[in-house]
């Protein structure tokens, strides 16, 4: 199984990644990838498969499902009906250790996302029951958004007929200990993207030497550090000329680059564009 390691990008002040797919705006992945967030996935309608590490089954009228930390695995979706409707909330491990572990209320989300590890699926009762729930994430604010992510999971604690899909361990052909250290590369570029960042220190931090960290992140992400950390800090730029009317030289600083030459060549790199034409497309867009 050749898997893929997906970036999963978490917007400016936002805890998790919520995005509600139409048959023209389905999600682009279409292949075995993986990732450390968790992710909770509502498909409306429809029939297709489901594909989680060496596990395969067909489901029928939609699709309930929630999925833990690096489990390989195969999109969900399906383009049967015009009007069908795929829901992708993916937040990363810290949102429940580092937030929702502080309120004892929680206790009983606690442990339902604990047991999410090897993937649940949900009975048609669950996927009928919060079919609503899920349905509003696209017309909500984002503390709607945050507050409706709590009540469903919550919801989902307590419903009936879950049931576990891996009982095993995952026949992952990469190392578990190197996906545990791209994750907290992850992790560690999500924080400190606007400052100065050096393989050569993250090596450190991970007790491997350069040419080792170099070659581990390559063999899990299928890309080298630069290129992931020169993409990551552009989709923060662009957030910030989107979000918050930010000058290109305010954004270029705010992502952690120093030369604007260098940043412009980057920009277009990822996204197509200049800098400047891609802020005058989204001032004649609105």
């Amino acid at each position: 199984m050749k898997v893929s390691y997906e970036q999963i990008y978490l917007g400016q002040s936002k805890s998790l990644k919520i995005e509600s797919y139409t048959n023209k705006s389905h999600c682009d992945n279409v292949s075995w990838h993986l990732h450390p967030e968790y992710e909770l996935v509502f498909i409306k309608s429809g029939q297709g498969s489901i594909q989680i590490d060496s596990h395969h089954e067909d489901y029928q009228n939609g699709l309930l499902i929630f999925l833990g930390p690096n489990i390989p695995h195969m999109p969900f979706g399906n383009k049967q009906f015009n009007n069908n409707i795929e829901v992708v909330i993916q937040f990363p491990e810290s949102f429940i250790t580092e937030k929702l572990a502080h309120f004892p209320e929680f206790e009983e989300i606690l442990s339902f996302v604990k047991k999410a590890k090897n993937g649940i699926v949900f009975s048609p009762e669950t996927h009928k029951k919060l079919q609503s729930s899920f349905l509003k994430f696209a017309k909500q604010n984002n503390t709607q958004k945050l507050l409706n992510v709590i009540d469903t999971l919550y919801q989902l604690s307590i419903s009936k007929n879950q049931r576990t899909i891996l009982k095993g361990i995952l026949s992952l052909d990469i190392n578990k200990h190197s996906l545990e250290r791209v994750s907290k590369v992850y992790q560690y570029v999500n924080d400190h993207y606007d400052e100065e960042i050096r393989s050569e220190n993250l090596a450190k931090q991970l007790g491997l030497t350069p040419n080792s960290f170099c070659r581990i992140f390559k063999t899990v992400t299928n890309r080298n550090f630069i290129d992931f950390l020169n993409e990551f800090r552009i989709k923060k730029a662009q957030e910030h000329f989107e979000h918050n009317n930010t000058s290109i030289s305010e954004a270029m600083y705010l992502c952690g680059f120093n030369d604007p030459s260098y940043f412009s060549r980057q920009f277009k790199k990822y996204s197509g564009l200049t800098p400047s034409n891609f802020i005058y497309r989204l001032n004649h867009s609105k």
